[in-house]
């Protein structure tokens, strides 16, 4: 019994090594492209501000920023960054890396697709929120219907 239990330490420190890694799936991109806009890089919410494939608004954008200059990265994004789909990707993906850790270093937990999405619908919080519940449905539709084509 002795002998297993640091091969099963290992075997926990190597799951949690994983999980501290872990990010939002492509299928989840691409859900997302799909559910925000059709894939359309130049679709514009005027309502709310948004603009790209994932819809990204001002105040997410300055929160990119934010998260980059935290982190010491050399990226900085613009508005019009939003209209560029391999900029959009690195904007979604720098966001929810950013509240991913915060959701994993509260709840003990890596953050599944689900909890990201619901993150992307509804801020840093919106995992804890029933109104993102619908969003979450919309994105797992898609990600059928993208398995589906391929």
């Amino acid at each position: 019994m002795r002998r297993l239990l640091p091969a099963a330490g290992l075997l926990v420190a190597a799951f949690l090594a994983r999980s501290v890694q872990a990010t939002p799936s492509d299928a989840l991109w691409h859900a997302t492209v799909t559910v925000e806009s059709r894939g359309n890089p130049r679709a514009r919410n005027r309502r709310e501000g948004a603009a790209g494939v994932v819809q990204i608004r001002r105040a997410c954008l300055q929160d990119v920023n934010r998260i980059a200059r935290d982190e010491g990265l050399g990226e900085r994004f613009t508005a019009a960054d939003r209209l560029d789909p391999a900029k959009s990707r690195r904007m979604w993906e720098l966001y929810l890396r950013h509240y991913g850790r915060q959701y994993r270093e509260a709840s003990g937990f890596a953050p599944t697709d689900e909890v990201y999405a619901r993150i992307w619908n509804g801020g840093p919080v919106g995992h804890l929120k029933a109104s993102t519940l619908a969003y979450w449905q919309r994105i797992i539709s898609a990600m059928q219907g993208l398995e589906g084509r391929g």
